[in-house]
């Protein structure tokens, strides 16, 4: 799976990183990223990316 991330999320029932229409964009995003190896990398590369931007630690 080639990952396309971009700045700009605007679809939230689809991955930002893949594009993959999702079954909802809670619950569904989590089991993306479960099932998707390459997303779950992007998805723990970007909150490393923001996690100083936030105050306290993110539980996410």
């Amino acid at each position: 799976m080639a990952v396309n991330t971009t700045a700009d999320w605007t679809d939230p029932i689809a991955c930002p990183f893949c594009g993959e229409k999702l079954a909802s964009p809670g619950s569904g995003f989590v089991d993306h990223i479960d099932d998707n190896p390459d997303c779950n990398t992007e998805f723990d590369h970007w909150r490393e990316n923001v996690g100083g931007d936030l105050a306290g630690e993110w539980s996410g």
